[in-house]
């Protein structure tokens, strides 16, 4: 009879566990490193309702991110999503979300990602049916990013 060549258990064992380690080690490694964060995406604190696109959203917390020519907005039950233009500033370097107030309306106007760059939200066609009153007074109102 030959003898038996393969290692003892124990030596395998070891070189399981030992190779087990080493992937949650590594993997571990990669967790703890931080990642940028993204320079295309904020989030706001939205005390109030507010129209994106003829579409109203309630207060909450909502993600703005902007891809390519598109602004997502996205909160915890609902979203959006609207054409934009980019902005851009050598002097506004605050994340924020901006928006134009007509009297209790409240309609997402710009988004600033920070660093200078934003996105403008194209104005929907309304023919003129949106027309600001007299009486009424628009204001912006800026809630910064969290």
């Amino acid at each position: 009879m030959a003898a038996d060549v393969r290692p003892p258990k124990e030596d395998t064992l070891k070189r399981q566990i030992l190779a087990g380690l080493g992937a949650v080690l590594s993997a571990a490694v990669l967790v703890l490193i931080p990642a940028p964060a993204r320079a295309d995406q904020i989030r706001c604190q939205v005390p109030f309702s507010f129209q994106v696109r003829g579409k109203t959203l309630p207060p909450g917390t909502y993600t703005f991110s902007d891809e390519s020519q598109v602004m997502l907005v996205r909160g915890y039950t609902d979203g959006a999503v609207a054409l934009t233009n980019r902005l851009e500033s050598q002097t506004d370097m605050d994340a924020k979300a901006v928006f134009e107030k007509d009297g209790d309306d409240y309609i997402l106007k710009e988004t600033w990602m920070g660093g200078g760059t934003g996105r403008e939200l194209l104005l929907p066609r309304t023919n003129g049916e949106r027309r600001p009153s007299i009486e009424s007074r628009v204001e912006q109102v800026v809630v910064p990013a969290l």
